[in-house]
């Protein structure tokens, strides 16, 4: 499998456009303004895949799809926004009702009409036929977008294999209900998307992945950095690597407020890193890195700035081991503010001089929640294709 960073916007496009189809189908069934948040291109594992839907307590419906593309989607809702959904659909049914087989009936609907459509722009884009299965309703949270798969191209693979995951987060304009759109193609199907494309020049898939466990070995060795510091022992939750249009990247983090800092990096790659805390977990980390100094702030903020500029430096020395060179980090920048508001100038900064971004986001945590700690990079498109041709296996 091929990709290519022209072709990963051309696959945003579409799914961006599918998922907003979507969105407006669901406003015709249930009269409720619905929009698209932000659409993701994340590239991980099946494993990462499945472990992201076994940590959510999700309600969910499942359609395959085969024909001139092959694959699966799923719309993923919370219980609360499923119950929601179902009030506006049948006003006096219980969507989480384990009897409730009018609610069931009524999202596998909602979701055939929307995936349906979804799909579609897909197929015309490609100018083929494209069949999709019957809905299958799962509450289970353990089953994931890759759990039902029937369609060729998923079943001979192991969990370790690479898979691109197309992510559309959308919501109610009163935020009342929000859910995610996945669509999880083969990769045989994304081989046929590249070629429609057009495009030249697209590198091995194992180039993308070779940065993805560059990645996952940064937030390896930043959990262990910590954990020296502190002494408290931390774990890698989650890191991947999303293509985002640029203005989806603050979208990407929530409202909630967040303590830590943000620096610049420079080399190759070169861009943006931002190592961020909610607030309970700033106090606790300075706490434990200066315990009596509750009342000094500006040594509470010298200690946040230091173990920041220390996770960064664990993060991104490997990608400097990786590809020979040397990555410069500039001084630690404090910063306290909602999340989006932290990662907006960042974004704006990268906009000048691209339309789409590489988001990589690692979550560090103790097993007791005593602590998270969120890692964002943004590296400058121009000089990650740079690097992503020196990890192709043909370099």
């Amino acid at each position: 499998m091929n990709l290519d960073v022209r072709s990963l916007r051309t696959f945003s496009r579409l799914a961006h456009s599918g998922a907003e189809k979507a969105a407006d189908s669901l406003t015709t069934l249930a009269g409720i303004d619905t929009y698209v948040n932000v659409t993701k291109v994340e590239l991980g594992t099946k494993s990462d895949v499945e472990n992201e839907f076994a940590e959510r307590d999700l309600v969910s419906v499942h359609i395959g799809f085969s024909g001139g593309l092959d694959g699966h989607t799923v719309l993923a809702f919370s219980p609360e926004s499923a119950e929601r959904l179902v009030d506006a659909l049948m006003p006096g049914i219980d969507a989480t009702d384990a009897e409730g087989e009018l609610a069931e009936s009524s999202l596998k609907e909602v979701a055939n009409i929307m995936l349906g459509g979804f799909i579609d722009g897909w197929a015309d884009y490609l100018d083929t036929t494209v069949d999709i299965t019957t809905p299958t309703y799962v509450d289970d949270e353990n089953d994931g977008p890759l759990d039902h798969i029937e369609a060729e191209g998923f079943e001979n693979g192991g969990d370790d294999e690479h898979v691109l995951v197309f992510r559309n987060q959308l919501e109610a304009a009163d935020n009342a209900i929000e859910f995610d759109l996945y669509m999880v193609p083969t990769a045989s199907s994304i081989e046929t998307i590249v070629e429609a494309s057009g495009e030249d020049g697209a590198l091995p898939v194992e180039s993308f992945a070779a940065f993805s466990e560059m990645i996952n070995d940064g937030a390896n060795q930043a959990s262990e950095d910590i954990t020296a510091m502190t002494g408290i022992d931390t774990t890698v939750e989650v890191s991947r690597l999303s293509f985002v249009p640029i203005e989806g990247v603050p979208m990407s983090l929530t409202d909630a407020v967040r303590r830590g800092v943000v620096l610049e990096f420079s080399g190759t790659p070169s861009g943006y890193i931002a190592i961020l805390f909610d607030e309970p977990s700033a106090e606790n980390i300075a706490s434990s890195l200066l315990p009596g100094m509750e009342g000094d702030e500006a040594m509470r903020q010298s200690a946040i700035q230091e173990i920041g500029n220390i996770t960064t430096s664990g993060f991104l020395d490997g990608w400097a081991n990786a590809l020979e060179t040397t990555i410069d980090i500039s001084p630690p920048k404090h910063v306290h503010d909602i999340g989006s508001a932290i990662i907006d100038p960042l974004a704006t900064d990268l906009a000048q001089s691209q339309e789409y971004a590489f988001l990589i986001d690692s979550t560090i945590r103790t097993d007791d929640d005593e602590f998270t700690c969120d890692i964002y990079a943004l590296p400058d498109e121009t000089e990650l294709r740079k690097a992503l041709k020196q990890l192709s296996p043909a370099a």
